[in-house]
């Protein structure tokens, strides 16, 4: 994690607003988490916190990242990316359901 200390400055971010935007995160997710009592949390969500302020397009990668690092090693959650399951496999079950012949 070194090395992406120095990586925000590509963004044209001093440190100590990478540090607040990481900070905003950090406070959406634990407040998001007990509020919710673990419902998933969407990226679009992080992503236009962080955008509401800067434009960059890489930038909520970055910060999202950074922010899995700190409450990992702080407080101790695991910051996962959940797939969603695809629509389409729930159609092709109910066809396959409405498809069996009847006795």
């Amino acid at each position: 994690m070194a090395n992406n200390g120095e990586d925000f400055s590509q963004f044209g971010i001093s440190k100590e607003e990478k540090d607040k935007l990481v900070g905003e995160v950090i406070r959406y997710m634990l407040f998001k988490t007990h509020q919710n009592s673990g419902c998933p949390i969407k990226r679009d969500e992080l992503t236009q916190l962080i955008t509401k302020n800067y434009h960059q397009r890489n930038l909520p990668s970055f910060v999202i990242n950074e922010a899995k690092g700190k409450l990992s090693t702080v407080f101790g959650y695991e910051m996962r990316e959940l797939s969603r399951s695809l629509p389409s496999s729930k159609s092709q079950t109910r066809a396959s359901q409405q498809s069996s012949p009847f006795p």
